[in-house]
């Protein structure tokens, strides 16, 4: 959202709360005039401004910010590019249009379109079940051949007359066998819909949690544990082995970029010492033992952050999805609170004040965080995206081997894929054919400024002969501003590489990776 926007949206909300200028400045700790400035829009507003007046103000920072009404916006341009609507020639721009004139009617729109998406999508699914799941077809056949046994006695008792008691007994027990076979096989076919329902079921409680992750920068604050005051390390030993999820990590894939011992003002000991200290402290104060939950190190660590965060946070959980709608759902408060608690778990295991340090001092490399962190890279990323300031923003994206979107962290201004995949030029899908590297692409899209992309594939978890491990890929996406202060950051002339959303939306008459046919030509 432009800056005078959020200018007016303060002094809007101000007003609605029947506040004075003077009120809202005292409680957001700055002076009524530098206040008078920002809603005039004199003077830019910054994320920690904007926070400040939300906090004031009892609101959702997204809602003075314009996050929302940015990451609706790409949703209607999503709309536009479905086939079914091709015909209307909807032009994504008009969406801010709509928005700006008729919000309600915006949302409306997108809730609805959203519904009708995944109804469709579980419609497909289970017409696909039914058409080749084999598990279907024998219990249908048994079905056939339990009714087929239990007519053909049922008719010969009927048609003769003349049946020997013997006989018209032992086809007495043959219509109660068949009977009870049949009820089993009916029993089965209702398990086997009930499982259906439960596999095709909407993603959209995925989306409602995305969406308040995304309305609170991916941070809640009080998911974030406060640091000791000690600061001191534990004792510097043999550096763990990584977490059974975690691939090696190679220290040529950083380009030449300084390890972890050379960048300037950077402790001896690896960060990892400290968490381990610290999970052990939170860990005796709950009466949590980390020796009985594994005997890896890293194993050990994550389910140690794991459960702590199961046993301390589980309350501050449960008051973010109350405090939210669209999060109490059964089916989105399950999805929210495990979201929640890997949040916090993430949180211990690279707390905040030692990851903004290691990363101002590292650039911000992924590997060598991951490293000094002893941590999956995928975690890593993860995690990266709740930092506050000065880190950098960025979105987050972890797809399977076929691209589809597993896991999303979002950023206004980027439209992650949900359903489908993206454009296939972006790096994440171009990991995938390189496993164990990370690779980083400056791409651009035909409208808006560049992005840095940093992507990365691994076997999600331990490979057993004969099953291989899944192979995942992740997305770190960072605008190219935010990239300037990190080893990522794009060369003075540096050309960027054409990307493109999806083929549907994308407006590029000249690539050679086109699988469908543009909406708009």
């Amino acid at each position: 959202m432009p800056e005078t926007l959020i200018g007016l949206r303060i002094r809007e909300r101000r007003r609605a709360a029947g506040l004075r200028q003077a009120d809202l400045a005292a409680a957001m700790g700055i002076s009524p005039s530098y206040l008078n400035l920002i809603e005039r829009s004199k003077r830019r507003a910054s994320p920690g401004i904007v926070a400040r007046a939300a906090r004031a103000l009892a609101l959702d920072p997204a809602e003075l910010d314009g996050a929302v009404e940015r990451r609706l916006a790409d949703r209607l341009a999503e709309l536009a590019a479905e086939a079914d609507f091709a015909d209307l020639a909807l032009d994504p721009d008009d969406a801010r249009d709509l928005l700006g004139r008729h919000p309600d009617w915006a949302r409306a729109l997108v809730r609805a379109w959203t519904a009708r998406s995944e109804s469709l999508r579980a419609v497909e699914a289970l017409s696909d079940r039914l058409a080749h799941d084999p598990a279907l077809s024998a219990t249908l056949h048994a079905m056939l051949d339990r009714i087929a046994a239990i007519r053909s006695a049922s008719e010969i008792l009927a048609s003769v007359d003349d049946i020997e008691p013997a006989q018209r007994s032992r086809f007495h027990r043959l219509l109660e066998e068949e009977s009870g076979r049949l009820s089993e096989v009916a029993g089965s076919l209702a398990q086997f819909f009930d499982s259906a329902h439960r596999e095709t079921a909407a993603s959209s409680p995925a989306e409602e949690v995305e969406e308040a992750f995304l309305g609170a920068s991916n941070r809640f604050a009080a998911l974030e544990p406060s640091a000791p005051p000690s600061g001191a390390r534990a004792p510097l030993g043999e550096a763990p082995p990584p977490a059974r999820d975690a691939p090696p990590i190679r220290g040529a894939d950083r380009r030449g970029a300084p390890g972890p011992t050379e960048a300037p003002g950077m402790s001896t000991a690896p960060p990892w010492t400290e968490v381990d200290a610290r999970l052990a402290a939170e860990a005796a104060a709950l009466d949590l033992f980390p020796s009985t939950i594994s005997v890896d190190p890293g194993a050990r660590r994550l389910a140690l952050a794991e459960a702590l965060a199961e046993a301390a946070d589980g309350a501050a959980a449960q008051a973010v999805i109350v405090a939210r709608p669209r999060l109490v759902a059964p089916a989105v408060a399950r999805r929210a609170r495990q979201a929640l608690l890997a949040a916090a778990a993430d949180a211990r295991l690279a707390p905040a004040d030692l990851l903004l340090s290691e990363g101002e001092a590292l650039g911000w490399d992924l590997d060598a965080l991951a490293e000094r962190f002893a941590l999956p890279p995928a975690r890593l990323a993860r995690r990266l995206t709740a930092l506050p300031e000065p880190a950098p923003r960025a979105a987050f994206l972890r797809v399977n081997a076929a691209g589809q979107a597993l896991e999303r962290r979002l950023l206004p201004g980027l439209a992650l894929p949900r359903l489908g995949a993206a454009c296939p030029l972006w790096a994440v899908y171009r990991a995938l054919s390189e496993p164990g590297r990370t690779l980083r692409q400056l791409a651009a899209f035909p409208r808006g400024d560049p992005w840095i992309f940093v992507a990365r594939a691994d076997p999600a978890g331990p490979e057993a002969w004969p099953r291989r491990a899944p192979l995942q890929a992740i997305l770190l996406a960072l605008p190219a501003q935010a990239a300037a202060r990190t080893l990522y950051a794009a060369a003075p002339r540096e050309t960027p590489e054409p990307v493109g959303p999806n083929c549907r939306i994308c407006p590029r008459d000249d690539c050679a990776h086109r699988a469908e046919d543009p909406v708009l030509g």
